[in-house]
């Protein structure tokens, strides 16, 4: 069936082709811009930024401050409490001081071990005579060593098992990618809780066994100042614990050094190296702080290492902050007991002044900087002993006053 369609009559008649291209349409010119200045190697990599580690460091040393206050003056109520409880006058007849509650506190924890050893009677029984006999002496002893020593040496101990887990942690294949991502701090990564994280992290086995040397020597020192300085106050408060206060001064210590390090780094010497990359002026300009300094060629100038012929390639490696509060805790023992000595393994039965052996580190520090050494963070260290000597002078008002001010009861209330 054929179908005729009916012819429409326009009335004016234009003719027209249209055909598919067989190229793509070329875009329309655009409007010609004026030339743009090439752009120097440090603007278009910028400055790292100080803003927000220096905001952690100040808001985490006022929060590790005031939860170390608050809790100190809780367990000191506490512990009033208990020795007040049930007694008449005439069975305690003097003040109460800190000396009695610490004492308290001690016994309390004697009974604690003396429970946890009878437990582990009760669980071992099953095992045969020798092996029982010598797990029992083995936690007798440890038990007893624990309970022998200062509350300031009790808490350094932990801290240093903290710091062994975490070498451990180093050691895992598995757990390399985050351990570099959270326990090592590096300026360039704008990241700021590795500050704290960094003080407890130290993949070389070496440097561990040295940091947790000093950190077992001095930070007893370091506690017990704390606590002398406490009681000698006129109107010092009671403190039933000190293992607060010397928690709050080793964080903040770690974080100040942290912090010296960062800004250092970021405003100082990063620039400089900028400047020098500008003037070499490679083919291609890298556009981020860690591509310019990938293939920083090594400097040959009066900064180079007296060890070695030449710098290694990443020598604005990622620092650990630990070593930077140990510097603290050396520089507040030498300044509160100046007439102590420090006994060396060898040559034996050698000893030297503290102010004399801190004050040699610092020094060697001090060159390490002129000399361009990377093997330590050196401001870091500087640092932490500038937190040591103002916190020697200042600190104990300082914790004071904030205990006062958190206290629950007015400070000229009798106990």
């Amino acid at each position: 069936m054929l179908c005729v369609l009916p012819r429409v009559r326009v009335g004016c008649r234009r003719s027209f082709k249209f055909s598919i291209p067989r190229t793509p349409l070329a875009k329309p010119l655009a409007t010609p811009s004026p030339i743009q200045p090439d752009l120097t190697l440090a603007q278009k990599v910028g400055r790292p930024s100080i803003r927000k580690p220096t905001l952690f460091a100040v808001l985490g040393t006022c929060v590790v401050f005031t939860y170390s206050a608050a809790w100190t003056n809780i367990e000191t109520d506490e512990c009033i409490e208990k020795l007040t409880r049930g007694r008449a006058p005439r069975t305690w007849p003097h003040t109460i001081t800190s000396f009695d509650m610490r004492n308290a506190a001690d016994f309390t924890l004697a009974q604690e071990l003396r429970e946890s050893l009878k437990n582990l009677g009760t669980s071992t029984e099953g095992l045969p005579g020798a092996a029982r006999n010598r797990i029992m002496q083995l936690y007798a002893h440890g038990a007893q060593a624990y309970l022998n020593v200062s509350e300031g040496k009790r808490l350094c101990w932990k801290i240093c098992l903290l710091n062994i887990g975490v070498w451990v942690a180093w050691k895992s294949r598995r757990l390399q990618p985050f351990m570099l991502r959270n326990f090592v701090h590096d300026p360039l990564s704008g990241r700021s809780i590795t500050m704290l994280t960094s003080m407890f992290s130290s993949r070389i086995a070496l440097l561990l066994g040295m940091n947790l040397l000093f950190l077992d020597g001095f930070g007893s020192s370091a506690s017990f100042h704390l606590l002398q300085r406490q009681e000698r106050m006129p109107d010092a408060q009671l403190e039933a614990t000190t293992r607060f206060h010397f928690l709050a001064f080793f964080i903040s210590a770690g974080l100040f050094a942290a912090l010296t390090s960062h800004i250092i780094h970021a405003k100082v010497l990063y620039p400089r190296l900028i400047s020098r990359l500008s003037a070499i002026q490679p083919a291609t300009k890298p556009d981020t702080w860690a591509a310019a300094l990938r293939n920083y060629p090594p400097p040959t100038s009066r900064l180079r290492s007296f060890f070695s012929s030449s710098r290694p390639k990443n020598q604005l490696a990622p620092r650990f902050g630990g070593t930077g509060a140990l510097y603290a805790l050396m520089t507040l023992t030498a300044l509160g007991f100046p007439n102590s000595e420090l006994a060396l393994f060898y040559p034996p039965d050698f000893s030297v002044p503290v102010q004399w052996g801190v004050t040699s580190l610092l020094i060697l520090d001090i060159c390490g900087i002129w000399r361009g050494w990377k093997f330590f963070d050196h401001f870091a260290h500087l640092g932490g002993a500038l937190f040591g000597g103002w916190y020697y002078v200042y600190g104990p008002k300082f914790w004071n006053w904030l205990r006062v001010g958190m206290a629950d009861r007015p400070p000229s209330e009798p106990v």
